[in-house]
């Protein structure tokens, strides 16, 4: 009787799961029909019978209460599946979670496969080859991090950041300079308020006097109060 090939199709179910993050659609060239199709070209390569996806559109960091996709998929598992991924850090770049999952697959018998083939395997290369692109996954997401920190306090330093507060815009510099279209409207609503007027009196006079918001809504109490918080908590900066 022949040894079966490594190659050789094993007609296992498997489950394609899916991830991007919110900040980029297309995080590395690998958007969710990009992964399907590495998925499923890996799939028919191995034999492999996808009877399920699942999806999250979620950041790699985040928790798996926010993971709906992961969740259903854990929970639906049987058996002798393979659960199938484009990359690993699909899966998560938090260690921490990415190896409770490869621990709570296992526990059904299941296996992960990656279709770049990376720490596919149980040999101990491929355990040690799997946690190390799982570490440097994690690695690489804080590594950003403390760019995008570093980079925002340097930026702190030279500019406003967020949306200016209303009656004003950004300069070239970055900085707050006076709206033209939208001061009138701010100087208004701060004399009524200097005059010790409520915030509600303050609104129905603005829009008696045919002044809009930025968003060219009427003026409510609410919106009123919040202008004014803003304004003045900007001044406190």
């Amino acid at each position: 009787m022949k040894n079966k090939q490594h190659n050789e199709p094993i007609n296992r179910d498997a489950v394609g799961y899916l991830r991007v993050s919110r900040e980029s659609q297309e995080e590395s060239g690998l958007g969710l029909e990009a992964q399907r199709s590495q998925i499923e070209a890996y799939a028919a390569s191995r034999g492999l019978k996808i009877v399920r996806w699942y999806q999250d559109v979620v950041s790699g960091v985040s928790t798996l209460k926010d993971r709906a996709g992961l969740t259903s998929l854990l929970d639906g598992l049987e058996p002798e599946m393979v659960v199938l991924v484009a990359k690993r850090d699909r899966l998560s770049r938090d260690l921490n979670l990415a190896l409770w999952c490869e621990k709570e697959i296992s526990r059904f018998h299941c296996s992960i496969e990656s279709c770049d083939g990376a720490g596919n395997g149980s040999s101990p290369t491929d355990v040690l080859l799997k946690n190390l692109i799982l570490s440097f996954a994690a690695y690489e997401r804080d590594l950003i991090s403390d760019r995008t920190r570093s980079a925002l306090q340097e930026l702190k330093k030279t500019r406003k950041l967020g949306r200016p507060p209303f009656g004003h815009r950004f300069d070239a510099n970055g900085q707050y300079e006076t709206d033209p279209d939208t001061y009138p409207t701010f100087e208004r609503m701060m004399e009524l308020r200097r005059e010790g007027l409520k915030f509600s009196v303050v609104a129905r006079s603005l829009n008696k006097e045919n002044h809009t918001s930025q968003t060219g809504k009427q003026f409510t109490s609410q919106m009123v109060r919040n202008l004014i918080t803003r304004i003045e908590k900007t001044k406190e900066e």
